[in-house]
C-alpha cells in the first residue's frame, strides 16, 4: 500500500514544492536514493533523450524504485527551475499509465522487487550479504547456516517484502527461475509446483539468444574499428 501511495504522489504538484536541485542533491546523498537515482537516470535514458510515445519496462521499473524512496518522491514533486527540468518532467510523464499500474503490483516482476530492495539502504545491505553467503545455493549445492540468517535477515527489511513473492520474467541478470527453485529445496525442503525443466530451459534460451546478439554486435563494431584503421593507415601510406 506504501507504494501505490509513493508513486500516487508522483503525480501531483504540490504548491510549496521543493526545488529540483535541492531535491536532487538531497536524493543523491543519500544511500539508497542515490542508487535509485542513477538507476532512473540509466535505464530512462532513452526517454529522457527524445520525446516517446511509449515507455521501457526498465524505465517504470526505475521510477517505481525511484519514488518508494521519501526523497525520490520528493524529487519527483520538485518545483523545476530551468527549461531542462521542464522538458525532462514532461517526457517522463509517458510512463505515468505504467507507472501506476505496475506499483499496484510489485510482486510481478523480480527485478522490479530488487531494485526497491536496493533503493533502500538496509534492504540494499541485506541483499549483498545474501547474494554473497547464498552462492552455494545458486550453485545447487548447499544451504549454509550463513545463507539461512542472510535469507531471514533480509525478509526483516520492509523493502524486500515484495522479493518474497516475485515472479521471474526474464528481466533479471540471474537465473532467476533456477534460483527460485534451489532456495525451495535446499532452504526450506519445498519444490516448486510451476517450476519446470522445460521452463529453465526457455529462461536460458532467452539469455543465451540475448547474449549472442550481444556478441554480434560487439564483433561488427569491432570489425568496422579494423577497417577504418586500415583505411586511415593506406591514406598516410600514399
Amino acid at each position: 500500500m506504501w507504494l501505490v501511495a509513493a508513486v500516487v504522489s508522483l503525480w501531483v504538484v504540490l504548491s510549496t514544492a521543493t526545488l529540483c536541485e535541492e531535491a536532487r542533491m538531497r536524493c543523491a546523498y543519500r544511500s539508497g536514493c542515490g542508487a535509485a537515482l542513477n538507476n532512473y537516470m540509466m535505464l530512462c535514458s532513452d526517454v529522457l533523450a527524445q520525446p516517446s510515445d511509449h515507455c521501457p519496462k526498465e524505465c517504470e521499473h526505475a521510477l517505481i524504485a525511484l519514488t518508494s524512496t521519501e526523497e525520490g518522491k520528493e524529487l519527483m514533486n520538485c518545483q523545476c527551475e530551468d527549461e531542462y527540468c521542464v522538458d525532462a518532467k514532461q517526457k517522463i510523464y509517458v510512463c505515468r499509465a505504467q507507472v501506476l499500474k505496475g506499483a499496484a503490483d510489485a510482486t510481478a516482476s523480480c527485478r522490479l522487487s530488487q531494485l526497491i530492495c536496493l533503493a533502500d539502504a538496509q534492504c540494499a545491505t541485506a541483499l549483498r550479504y545474501y547474494n554473497q553467503n547464498c552462492r552455494s545455493v545458486y550453485r545447487g549445492r548447499k544451504c549454509s547456516k550463513k545463507c539461512l540468517n542472510s535469507i531471514e535477515i533480509l525478509r526483516k527489511q520492509e523493502k524486500a517484502a515484495a522479493l518474497t513473492a516475485c515472479r521471474c520474467d526474464g528481466n533479471e541478470d540471474y537465473d532467476c527461475p533456477r534460483m527460485q527453485s534451489n532456495l525451495a529445496k535446499l532452504c526450506f525442503h519445498k519444490h516448486l509446483k510451476n517450476h519446470t525443466r522445460s521452463h529453465e530451459r526457455g529462461y536460458e534460451e532467452r539469455h543465451r539468444k540475448h547474449h549472442e546478439a550481444s556478441a554480434a554486435n560487439k564483433c561488427i563494431i569491432s570489425v568496422i574499428i579494423i577497417s577504418l584503421c586500415l583505411l586511415f593507415s593506406l591514406k598516410f601510406k600514399s
